[in-house]
């Protein structure tokens, strides 16, 4: 398996810069076409930053291509035009990528997605991420805030706890697993109950990455008490990894919301890239 075909929906510049090269570097790596979607917004629109008064939307309407939407999207093309490997455009409005699912059929036909996580334009970033966990059934290559650069994904840490969705965000990832100088599987207050580990939690896994080609140690934590979400950061930490694979939301949106969850966590606080699936 290969990355043949990459999308890395994009915002604003500034925000994105870093998708946009992890895009254009794996699609390097691995021989692949990468996409760019703008995601267009308007100060009208539902997904603006801030809300607008309407003399202020109605001005912007009047102004075409020197929109705030056009203007960011001319900054998006000049800088791809810029970068290595040529990478295609696509558009959207906000409106039809994300209220119309456009960003999800997009992904749908992408073997990953790479998006950047930040709090400028929270609400429709954090919309986008969940619409293409939940519906595309795709992986999504998620970079922490603040980040301006490709991560290396030398050093890949993989949170198994032996659900479906940990299995997909393992599939997501072989090619990036393939290509890594080291991996870790990693469980936390994990118990031999999974008949394919034998008597150790993850050999299973292990033996099956061992199979394609994929060297990795495992490493058993004991959580002492901790939220596993804090002791899957503190395991990356220590491995130094730049990629940590994990499976997104086991249980359902609102249960992670009233109860809390180890993707919840890791999606308001983690300061690492991270592969998941759903």
């Amino acid at each position: 398996m290969s990355y043949k075909q990459i999308l890395v929906p994009v915002i604003a510049l500034d925000a994105d810069e870093a998708a946009l090269r992890a895009g254009a570097q794996l699609a390097e790596t691995f021989g692949a076409r990468a996409t760019a979607l703008i995601v267009s917004i308007s100060p009208g629109s539902e997904y603006a930053q801030q809300s607008a008064p309407l003399s202020e939307v109605l001005l912007d309407l009047t102004k075409g291509e020197q929109s705030a939407a056009a203007i960011e999207r001319r900054e998006i093309v000049a800088w791809l035009n810029r970068v290595k490997g040529a990478s295609e455009v696509r558009n959207v409005t906000a409106e039809s990528g994300l209220a119309r699912d456009g960003a999800v059929a997009c992904a749908r036909v992408a073997d990953l997605v790479v998006i950047s996580r930040s709090e400028e334009h929270a609400r429709a970033r954090r919309e986008l991420i969940e619409d293409v966990l939940f519906k595309s059934g795709r992986p999504v290559l998620l970079l922490p805030p603040g980040a301006h650069k490709a991560p290396k994904l030398e050093r890949i840490l993989i949170a198994w706890n032996a659900s479906a969705e940990a299995v997909r965000a393992i599939a997501g990832a072989m090619p990036l697993l393939q290509a890594a100088k080291q991996v870790r599987i990693v469980t936390v207050d994990a118990a031999p109950r999974w008949a394919a580990d034998g008597k150790t939690p993850g050999q299973g896994l292990r033996a099956y990455l061992a199979s394609h080609g994929v060297e990795a140690e495992v490493s058993n934590l004991d959580g002492l008490g901790r939220e596993h979400s804090l002791a899957l950061a503190d395991a990356a930490m220590d491995f130094d990894a730049d990629l940590v694979v994990l499976g997104a939301y086991g249980h359902s949106r609102m249960r992670e919301v009233v109860l809390g969850g180890v993707t919840r966590d890791l999606l308001q606080a983690a300061r690492f890239p991270m592969l998941l699936a759903h």
